[in-house]
């Protein structure tokens, strides 16, 4: 009797040790905010080919929304950024095989992508829209009249402004910048787009200001990160909502956009 209580002691004793070591093992592998904070950096994937959230200045160097962001989840973490840039493409591979931490890239959360990869409560949002001159008198899909409003052609705003308004009235282009062009030499009277689009044309053209006219659809963006990582997922949930309250993301919507923080925003 004395030898088998002493046989399932030790099987239970080696049983706990077993779970201790696996349960540390994979709160340690799992944890990358743990892994950020003990190498003291930060490795987040930035836009560089989006406009104002992400581009190129004169030096070289990124500037924009997502870049300041990055920085920002640096400064309150306390360690040092590294910053990759890169196009929308590479994403999620360079989250999956690890080359970034996060990605605050303009991400937009979809079912699709969620079965990848991981993602915050938006931090800011994309306004897909109609956008017209001060003089073009339209507020809504059901007063645009014989107005032409420009769009890409097969984009996103294509297919969603052929659900608003006759066919007649759309005029579809091969890029964005032809659709761009049309309106600011009077080929067309409005232009669907993206609020970012607006942004920069409007930046490159102030004596020819585009505002926007009716909204089509939101597109919130969010901090991307892999699946599986509870406790960085959460302290960057805390880093979008701390910087809500605390004005920091109504000072760079108003820094970047030109615009407030849009306030019903959804969180997850």
């Amino acid at each position: 009797m004395n030898r088998l209580a002493r046989v399932l002691g030790g099987v239970a004793v080696a049983a706990t040790a077993f779970i201790a070591a696996t349960t540390a093992g994979i709160a340690h592998e799992e944890s990358t905010l743990k892994k950020v904070i003990e190498r003291g950096k930060v490795v987040i994937g930035v836009p560089v080919d989006s406009p104002p959230f992400g581009s190129v200045d004169t030096n070289g160097e990124p500037m924009g929304f997502d870049i300041d962001m990055a920085k920002l989840l640096a400064e309150q973490l306390d360690v040092e950024l590294e910053m990759v840039p890169m196009t929308s493409v590479n994403r999620i591979p360079f989250l999956l095989t690890g080359k970034v931490d996060v990605q605050v890239n303009l991400f937009g959360a979809t079912p699709q992508r969620a079965r990848q990869i991981a993602f915050t409560s938006p931090y800011t949002g994309l306004i897909i829209g109609v956008y017209g001159h001060p003089d073009v008198t339209v507020d809504s899909a059901d007063s645009v009249g014989d107005y032409r409003i420009a769009v890409g052609r097969g984009t996103t705003m294509d297919t969603t402004l052929s659900q608003m308004v006759p066919d007649d009235n759309i005029v579809r282009f091969e890029d964005e910048a032809t659709a761009q062009a049309a309106v600011l030499s009077g080929q067309a009277d409005m232009w669907a787009a993206v609020n970012m689009h607006i942004i920069e044309s409007n930046n490159q053209n102030p004596e020819r200001p585009l505002e926007l006219k009716f909204i089509m659809r939101r597109a919130p963006a969010s901090i991307g990160l892999r699946q599986g990582d509870p406790d960085w997922l959460r302290w960057l949930e805390t880093f979008v909502y701390f910087n809500k309250i605390n004005g920091n993301l109504q000072a760079l919507h108003q820094k970047w956009l030109n615009e407030d923080l849009q306030k019903d925003l959804p969180t997850f």
